[in-house]
């Protein structure tokens, strides 16, 4: 753990060289600083009502995982990836468990706290596909941010299913030879991999390293539970949680630093389905590929820099998949899908640089649109432009990462992130000097239901 208590969350060069070395850090608020500026989401309005016992089970499960969190950073990690204390996370997610309402919910419950006690296998994890869950209980070390610590730290978390956006992802993927198809107009040797199993959701409880700051708004099971190559895998994207954050982050920092004719207001009904669509075409982003892509050299070469690129190309092809390819299909305008890609670029900028593989890309995105054009940075500082070119900027930009990152030329794509990552930062100077004075933005749950549960005649 660095000895200095706080950093400079753009000073780019120094907090690359500690990224991953925060094992011990224990606050709340990572990477450290000197104040943060929290929003919140009250998580009781989408906790379902399942009788008196529920919510005293999940506060029982959030005092089991919270001791093993401590444990973890006293004693470390077990092999695999597992709990100190596994006994206890399992009984606490039965305990839970009881309480659900579905037999598919009820199943998939005790196949997690099977895997709890025992670590998955393939039949464990061919179940759970096979699974339609209402209501999803997941307890496990589960990824935390790859700049803080690489390997899982213990987490827990409950949500419901979203009907309505469940229904979105159904109406956007019907038609996967239309993607590929834009796909290949992009770059003749694009390619569109499989994607994986997508649930769209409202979270009620976390707890654990995933209650920290800042938060998630989607996980990757299996995998980031330390399961790879599974090929049962299954995104949980948190629907409530990533409209907090627009509301509370990513809106305003747009209303200040963007201009391009159009206003993202998260509020408005044309951007409903925008964000659930957003992060669904960025999960189909990253299974846009080449015959011939392979990460394990420029890995070799500059683990960072691969994980950043991989992130720019499942930002990138995945808006334009989403503005360019459903929108029109689903009666969205393409302008509204921009406004929200760049108000994201600029939630993720704000973050800082070097501590986040994904917030170095949305800079190099920025910075990209800026060198070539697509985007002017007036000294205010704004970012100017219009939707169209800033699509044009994109389709550039993907054809340079299928002839860089996805043609498996290393020094090419190192070339592109020297050139406009975070090492270059000259072509967003204002912008980051702007944003550096002020504290960093996260986003807090209040869970006061359980709070109230584990304390009522229990």
């Amino acid at each position: 753990m660095p000895e200095n208590p706080t950093v400079d969350r753009f000073d780019y060069p120094s907090n690359l060289t500690r990224a991953g070395s925060y094992r011990t850090h224990r606050s709340a608020f990572w990477p450290p600083a000197d104040s943060y500026a929290l929003g919140c989401l009250d998580l009781a309005g989408a906790a379902p009502d399942l009788g008196e016992g529920f919510r005293p089970a999940l506060a029982d499960l959030r005092v089991a995982v919270e001791a093993e969190w401590q444990r973890v950073k006293e004693i470390g990690i077990p092999a695999r990836r597992r709990f100190n204390d596994p006994a206890a996370i399992a009984q606490a997610v039965r305990g839970v468990a009881e309480h659900l309402p579905g037999e598919a919910d009820r199943r998939a419950a005790e196949l997690r706290a099977t895997a709890v006690q025992d670590g998955y296998d393939d039949d464990i994890l061919r179940e759970l596909a096979s699974l339609q869950e209402q209501i999803t209980l997941v307890a496990g070390q589960v990824s935390t941010w790859y700049g803080k610590e690489v390997r899982g730290l213990p987490t827990a978390f409950a949500c419901r299913a979203d009907e309505a956006r469940q229904q979105l992802v159904t109406d956007a993927l019907a038609d996967r030879d239309e993607v590929a198809g834009y796909l290949r107009g992009l770059h003749a040797d694009l390619r569109l991999g499989d994607l994986p199993a997508f649930g769209a959701a409202e979270l009620f409880f976390m707890a654990g390293e995933g209650n920290l700051h800042p938060k998630h708004i989607a996980y990757f099971l299996p995998e980031d539970e330390g399961v790879k190559h599974s090929p049962f895998k299954k995104t949980y994207y948190f629907a409530n949680a990533h409209r907090a954050l627009l509301s509370t982050v990513s809106a305003p920092l747009a209303r200040r630093f963007l201009d391009i004719g159009v206003e993202f207001d998260p509020a408005h009904e044309r951007f409903a389905a925008i964000p659930t669509l957003g992060v669904l075409s960025h999960e189909l982003g990253h299974f846009a590929h080449r015959p011939a892509t392979e990460y394990k050299d420029l890995n070799a070469a500059d683990r960072w820099a691969s994980v950043v690129l991989q992130e720019v190309a499942a930002d990138v092809f995945g808006i334009l998949i989403l503005a360019e390819v459903w929108a029109p299909r689903l009666g969205i305008d393409p302008a509204d899908c921009v406004a929200y890609y760049l108000a994201e670029c600029l939630r993720y900028t704000d973050r800082g640089l070097g501590h986040f593989p994904d917030s170095d890309g949305m800079f190099l995105q920025l910075s990209y649109f800026v060198q070539l054009g697509a985007l002017d940075l007036t000294g205010t500082p704004h970012l100017t432009g219009t939707p169209q070119v800033v699509l044009a900027g994109l389709r550039s930009l993907a054809r340079v990462l299928a002839d860089t990152l996805l043609a498996t030329d290393t020094d090419r794509a190192l070339h592109l992130h020297r050139g406009y990552g975070p090492a270059t930062t000259a072509p967003l100077a204002p912008l980051v000097e702007r944003l550096r004075p002020e504290p960093f933005r996260s986003l807090e749950y209040t869970q006061e239901h359980l709070h109230s549960a584990a304390t009522s005649g229990r």
